[in-house]
């Protein structure tokens, strides 16, 4: 499986426990902000450096700007219509070929601002990244968050947690839970809902369809 990964400024802490697994691996690293600092302190050569940098020291921007080529560094003004992940995200559309990524995987996104939380979580759901949302994960301690479009999933319990919740969004038609703890048929609704604390049934998979709207399904 081939993976783009992308490291934000949330805070060390609330990293996955198995973090440095993935540094292990060699898959391709979008530093945004502090993130790529930390990637380029950890070791990481072939980092895409992308943000404002406005959490970086002179001194750590100029570690960054010296260890990363032009062609991979950005930098925008802190004054912009995007957050830095979102330009990540953009920069993966646009300079990359987004198809070849089986998934797109987002470290530290979460645990510090509670609207850049939101931020990471909600935007994704704009018209712009639909090409690239089924492909997104977020990670941190606790949770792997996946994004969904309209369709029929079939989700594993491949992260080994105890806990399936689902979030949905956006005028959510017909949402369908077969195979869990606690099933669902044909759920509709304008007002977003979310459904917690639903569990695997010893390691078998759960079926989700829906026909409108977004789901979140939150490994916990």
């Amino acid at each position: 499986m081939k993976s783009i990964n992308i490291l934000a400024g949330g805070p060390e802490n609330n990293f996955p426990k198995n973090f440095s697994d993935f540094i292990k691996r060699e898959n391709e690293w979008i530093g945004v902000d502090a993130g790529a600092f930390y990637l380029l302190n950890h070791g990481i050569k072939d980092v895409t450096a992308i943000g404002d940098f406005d959490s970086l020291t002179a001194k750590e921007l100029s570690f960054v700007k010296s260890k990363v080529d032009l062609e991979h560094f950005s930098q925008a003004k802190p004054e912009k219509d995007f957050t830095d992940t979102e330009l990540a995200l953009r920069w993966i559309e646009e300079k990359l070929d987004y198809r070849k990524y089986d998934s797109i995987n987002i470290f530290g996104a979460t645990g510090s601002r509670l609207d850049h939380e939101f931020n990471n979580f909600l935007n994704l759901f704009l018209p712009e990244y639909k090409n690239i949302l089924n492909k997104v994960k977020i990670f941190d301690l606790g949770n792997i968050v996946n994004f969904f479009n309209p369709g029929d999933y079939l989700l594993e319990n491949e992260y080994r947690k105890k806990y399936l919740g689902f979030v949905v969004l956006n005028n959510i038609g017909n949402f369908s839970i077969h195979g869990a703890k606690y099933d669902l048929l044909n759920f509709s609704s304008k007002i977003d809902r979310v459904f917690a604390s639903n569990e695997f049934l010893d390691n078998q998979s759960i079926k989700i369809h829906f026909d409108v709207g977004n789901v979140m399904a939150i490994y916990s």
